[in-house]
C-alpha cells in the first residue's frame, strides 16, 4: 500500500510540473505511464486440521472370571487327651483249687441246710439244732450269726407283721463277706407272702452281722450262710 501511494504522489508532482496544460503533455515524448494497483498477496489460510473423530466406545467384553474369595481359616479344637485308667491287677492263684478243702468254702461233711453244714434250731445261728443256718463242722470254721443282731419285731413295719402268715418262717441265703456283712440275699423258702420275704432279705443285709468263715489256719474267707427268720411280734 505504501508503494502505491508513492507512485500516485510522483504522478501528481509530474502533472503539476508541466503547468497543468495539454502542451506540456504532448511535448513529452515518453510513453504514457500506466497506473495499476499493487496488491499484496493475501496471507496463506491457516492450516485446516482434520476433525477429530470421536473415539468409539470399546465394545463390552465378557465378564472376567470370579476372583478368589477370602474365607476364614477354620479353628480346629484339639481333642482332649483320654486317660486310660490302669486296671488293678487281680491277685489269683496260678492253678485252680481242687477238692473240698475248707479254703474253697466247703466243709468235709455236707449238712442239710443251704450253704452250711451241721444241724441247728436257732433263728439263723449255728450250733446245735436243725436249721439251714446250722453250725459247720470240718477243719475250719463256717460263718455264724451274731445273735444280738438278729431281727426283731421293731425292725419290721407294722403292716408287714400284720400280713405275716401264721407260723411261716422265711428261709434266705446270704453271702457273708470278710467284714461280717451279708450280701446277695436270695429267698430259698418263702413265708407265703412276697412282701414279708422282700423285707426279710433287705433287713438281713442291713442289720444282721456275722462272723466270717475261717480256714484251718484261721484266715477269713467269703462263704454262703443259710439264715432262718421266724415270725415276729410287735
Amino acid at each position: 500500500m505504501l508503494g502505491v501511494a508513492v507512485v500516485h504522489a510522483l504522478i501528481l508532482l509530474a502533472v503539476l510540473a508541466s503547468g497543468g496544460s495539454g502542451q506540456g503533455v504532448d511535448e513529452l515524448s515518453a510513453p504514457p505511464i500506466e497506473i495499476f494497483d499493487v496488491e499484496e498477496p493475501p496471507p496463506p489460510p491457516p492450516p485446516v486440521q482434520p476433525p477429530q473423530e470421536d473415539a468409539s466406545p470399546e465394545e463390552e467384553g465378557a465378564a472376567s472370571p470370579p476372583n478368589i474369595r477370602s474365607e476364614a481359616t477354620p479353628v480346629v479344637v484339639p481333642e482332649p487327651a483320654l486317660e486310660v485308667p490302669q486296671e488293678t491287677p487281680v491277685v489269683a492263684t496260678p492253678t485252680p483249687g481242687a477238692g473240698s478243702d475248707a479254703t474253697q468254702g466247703a466243709a468235709p461233711l455236707p449238712g442239710p441246710g443251704t450253704g452250711a453244714g451241721g444241724v441247728g434250731t436257732g433263728t439263723g445261728s449255728g450250733g446245735s439244732g436243725a436249721g439251714p443256718g446250722g453250725g459247720g463242722s470240718g477243719e475250719g470254721q463256717r460263718p455264724s450269726v451274731i445273735r444280738r443282731t438278729t431281727l426283731r419285731g421293731r425292725d419290721y413295719p407294722r403292716a408287714v407283721i400284720q400280713n405275716w402268715p401264721s407260723r411261716a418262717p422265711v428261709f434266705v441265703r446270704v453271702r457273708v463277706q470278710l467284714d461280717g456283712r451279708a450280701t446277695d440275699c436270695t429267698v430259698d423258702r418263702s413265708s407265703g407272702d412276697a412282701v414279708v420275704d422282700q423285707w426279710t432279705c433287705r433287713l438281713v443285709e442291713q442289720k444282721v452281722r456275722f462272723r466270717p468263715a475261717r480256714d484251718d489256719q484261721g484266715r477269713p474267707y467269703v462263704d454262703w450262710y443259710g439264715y432262718v427268720q421266724s415270725p415276729v411280734n410287735f
